[in-house]
């Protein structure tokens, strides 16, 4: 397959895989999840300083922004914004992104970064972490559905006091 074809699909595999991370938290975790997971890849233009294909896919390493440092921070700002689904739907949709390029056998991945050289990690390993992620999904999911369950304490009289409420 020619590598313009497969790069030209690159943002619609990673948009998949993003969504596919985050759908048991409903549809805003994905939209959230697909603009992390898609938008980085705006780096590439930086980089190669053209939005050539032939500049975009010939850089001898992916961005430096191609990092788990930046699914961090960027899931930091998406939980201070929309809150904790929303932070962690900006991490998985941009960490996904960044397993699935360093499973590949294109330019290696500043995946580790500024503690480890850009190298690739291999399909084993990043299906690993892509398992990882969308059983966080699933893990942040069941505890919203149980803090929705759970009364408030103002709703079941519990004002937080520690001794027994008074009868007349």
């Amino acid at each position: 397959m020619s590598r313009y074809l497969v790069a030209a699909t690159d943002p619609v595999a990673h948009a998949l895989l993003a969504a596919a991370v985050v759908a048991p938290l409903g549809r805003g975790a994905v939209r959230t999840a697909v603009v992390a997971g898609t938008v980085i890849d705006v780096d590439h233009i930086v980089a190669a300083r053209s939005a050539w294909p032939r500049a975009l896919i010939g850089l001898e390493t992916r961005p430096r922004s191609h990092a788990l440092l930046a699914a961090v921070a960027l899931g930091a700002v998406g939980t201070a914004a929309g809150g904790i689904t929303h932070g962690w739907a900006a991490f998985a949709g941009l960490a996904s992104h960044l397993l699935r390029d360093a499973a590949d056998d294109a330019a290696p991945t500043p995946l580790l970064w500024p503690w480890h050289p850009p190298r690739q990690i291999g399909r084993a390993w990043a299906a690993a972490g892509v398992a990882a992620l969308t059983l966080g999904s699933f893990g942040l999911s069941r505890l919203a559905t149980t803090r929705a369950r759970l009364p408030s304490a103002a709703a079941a009289g519990d004002g937080g006091d520690t001794a027994p409420p008074r009868t007349a």
